[in-house]
């Protein structure tokens, strides 16, 4: 006698869930979005830092002062700059109260000169110690994050821009945070900042930093306005507030 063999109910696979999947896809994105913030934040200032130290280095070489000991100081007429070429170096920024940050010059704003870690020379604007408003822009965070800590210069300090042949002293006056959609923040690049039309005749030598703001964000951009304070020739050494300046 045989019996019935019953063969097992087959099990329907269980349907998929709509909020699973999206649930799945966000943690997909959050995690890109993660390894992007890594990359971006770290990871591109890294792969700058020894390129960048080099170029601060070939430059300070090629065009070394003739002494270490402090210079003459002067108030007159610094030396005409000739204008560089677009994505060049000619010059240094110093910032003794970064902890004697030294950040490479370049001609021109584009990826070509701040995504190497330095800052880029506005084009349209002053150069470093000419009457007008000598202006220069640098990431604040990644690629070098030279300007991360614009937002704690203050009264009485230094930057200095190194030239060829010349350093040239300024001192930081003032600051403003500006959005970075506002079509008339280009007012504080104008040869007198502040002035829309750029029609104004400037009188003063200003130097003026621009940046991202907040530190992690670019919903603002982070000025800073520096006047003319002194410059030195190379010929007969180095300003005073290069005088502790660490040599590497």
């Amino acid at each position: 006698m045989g019996e019935h063999v019953r063969r097992a109910p087959t099990r329907k696979p269980a349907p998929i869930s709509l909020i699973g999947v999206i649930g799945e896809l966000l943690i997909t994105c959050a995690v890109i979005l993660g390894l992007f913030a890594v990359w971006q934040l770290y990871w591109t200032s890294y792969q700058v830092e020894g390129p960048r130290a080099a170029a601060v280095q070939s430059f300070s070489q090629a065009h070394a002062p003739a002494t270490n000991k402090v210079g003459e100081r002067r108030i007159d007429d610094p030396p005409t700059v000739d204008s560089a070429a677009l994505g060049s170096l000619y010059g240094v920024l110093h910032v003794p109260s970064w902890n004697w940050m030294k950040i490479p010059l370049g001609e021109g704003i584009g990826a070509s000169v701040i995504d190497n870690g330095w800052a880029g020379h506005y084009e349209q604007t002053a150069q470093a110690g000419q009457v007008g408003n000598f202006s220069v822009a640098a990431h604040r965070r990644s690629y070098g994050n030279s300007f991360r800590l614009i937002d704690l210069l203050h009264e009485g300090d230094k930057v200095v821009v190194e030239l060829n042949d010349h350093y040239v002293v300024y001192t930081y006056s003032s600051h403003e945070i500006v959005p970075a959609d506002d079509e008339t923040n280009i007012r504080v690049i104008a040869p007198v900042p502040g002035d829309l039309s750029f029609t104004q005749t400037p009188t003063q030598r200003i130097m003026t930093m621009t940046t991202c703001n907040p530190e992690y964000g670019n919903s603002e951009r982070y000025i800073v306005h520096l006047t003319f304070d002194s410059w030195t020739p190379k010929s007969t050494g180095v300003p005073a507030e290069l005088a502790q300046e660490p040599a590497a």
